[in-house]
């Protein structure tokens, strides 16, 4: 200022873009998946309230998608969370293809996602889109060279968007979802008002169940395996078997994709695999000496590094040979990282176990993978043996099976074996092994030592 006069004004000017950058990197970040880039779920509430706006103005429909990835969960535990994040990854990429720009893709945590879709015209565009996801979803993944597989379970609810609370719709979905478990998995299903009830159940297994392993109060029962030649058991099945307190019987079909889905399988295979080889010795010191038992074996323990040290160590812990152990597998080992897979059935076969195949026919890719698997023999599934002596279809895939088995060297089981005719089919087909309650039901321990009393010439048929 000169003589009053104001003739320059000076100020200081900082450059703040830096600042202003910082910020919407973390507003970014407070709002979204740092994995995906997809929208989290601090996101969720905010998104949906204005979904449910849109649509209540428009006039139409809201879609809400509870999307939960099977088969997920072994990549991690089985080769390393890496592979487990590029795959993650990959999946939220091809469900943002799959939607429209105005949809939403919400990665809740772990391998569950939400996808909102806003404004539809009609209940059948969810169905399409359902479809998309888990199609594109199912596709493999090739991460350092490694073919990668997971599915998707898809629970779907719908609302004209008068709702009072719209979280609930989530929760509506995530049931939905659980069901699609439930109902075999890669597959979508509807919220409907009963579900609330059925998760209530599931719940209620799923604490149930965790008390009969913790206080073990499962059993084994075992169903013998007879020879075709000579009608003498060689070998024993073992099939866990739930007798509730209150409930009664509940089906492993029922309570095992429970355990799978809780993480309780790991601690429910190393039960039935020590107990099976524990009553196996109790026969062998009883002087059965010639029959095998065969485990089933679940992917998720399978895939598990410590899986051959840990069989090992239970068949030294008993006192058996290699030889007198049978694993069976089936195909779902090879959907993830199958090299993997037959590098350890590899190592089992070198400490000397027994490795079959089992419901072979039934997977998706017997023929591909059968001369590559180091096993001993094959179990054909009881869907072809029972109508094997009147369906022609089912007697040629049976009888193909049993040449190539042959031809490879591996020894034919035949599930399920239920009548005469059958049995005389198979015999004359050349099957090596026979399983069913034409010859015996699955029994308790203490019934198969009875059992194993009688003359070792072929069982009377039970009833």
């Amino acid at each position: 200022m000169v003589n009053g006069e104001i003739v320059g004004v000076f100020g200081i000017a900082r450059d703040i873009s830096e600042q202003k950058h910082f910020e919407r990197q973390l507003s970014f970040n407070a709002n979204h998946d740092r994995l995906t880039g997809l929208l989290n779920r601090v996101s969720l509430e905010d998104r949906l309230a204005l979904d449910c706006h849109i649509t209540r103005r428009h006039k139409r429909r809201l879609a809400v998608m509870c999307i939960d990835l099977d088969g997920f969960k072994s990549i991690n535990d089985s080769i390393g969370h890496y592979y487990g994040d590029q795959v993650l990854i990959e999946v939220a990429q091809r469900m943002i293809q799959q939607v429209r720009p105005s949809d939403t893709v919400v990665r809740m945590g772990g391998d569950e996602f939400i996808v909102l879709l806003p404004d539809l015209l009609c209940d059948e565009d969810v169905v399409l889109v359902a479809e998309r996801l888990m199609a594109s979803i199912a596709k493999p993944y090739c991460v350092q060279g490694m073919d990668l597989h997971v599915s998707a379970s898809v629970g779907i609810t719908l609302s004209d968007g008068h709702i009072e609370q719209p979280m609930q719709l989530i929760q509506q979905a995530d049931m939905a979802m659980y069901k699609a478990k439930q109902q075999g998995r890669n597959n979508f299903q509807w919220y409907t008002s009963d579900l609330n009830q059925r998760v209530c159940e599931h719940a209620s297994l799923r604490n149930d169940l965790q008390k009969a392993i913790e206080t073990q109060t499962l059993q084994l029962h075992y169903q013998p395996q007879i020879d075709a030649r000579t009608g003498r058991v060689v070998g024993l099945e073992a099939l866990l078997r739930w007798e509730h307190p209150e409930k009664g019987f509940i089906s492993p079909a029922a309570f095992v994709p429970v355990a799978e889905d809780s993480g309780q399988i790991i601690p429910l295979s190393l039960w039935v695999l020590d107990t099976a080889c524990a009553q196996l010795r109790q026969l062998s010191d009883q002087g059965v000496t010639s029959i095998s038992m065969a485990v089933n074996i679940s992917p998720m323990h399978f895939q598990r590094g410590h899986f051959v040290h840990y069989v090992q160590a239970t068949l030294e812990k008993h006192g058996l040979r290699s030889e007198q152990l049978e694993l069976e597998i089936t195909e779902s080992l090879l959907l993830n990282n199958a090299d993997q897979a037959i590098e350890t059935l590899h190592r089992l076969k070198a400490l000397g176990v027994r490795i079959a195949l089992d419901d072979f026919g039934t997977g998706f890719s017997s023929l591909s993978y059968l001369k590559r698997l180091p096993i001993d023999k094959i179990k054909i599934d009881r869907s072809f043996v029972q109508e094997i002596a009147t369906d022609h279809n089912d007697a040629a895939i049976t009888q193909g099976i049993i040449s190539m088995a042959h031809h490879l060297s591996l020894k034919v089981v035949a599930e399920g074996v239920e009548t005469a005719s059958q049995m005389e089919f198979l015999k004359g087909s050349r099957c090596d092994v026979f399983q069913g309650y034409y010859f015996a039901k699955p029994m308790p321990f203490v019934e198969l030592e009875a059992f194993l009393g009688f003359p070792t010439s072929m069982p009377d048929r039970q009833s």
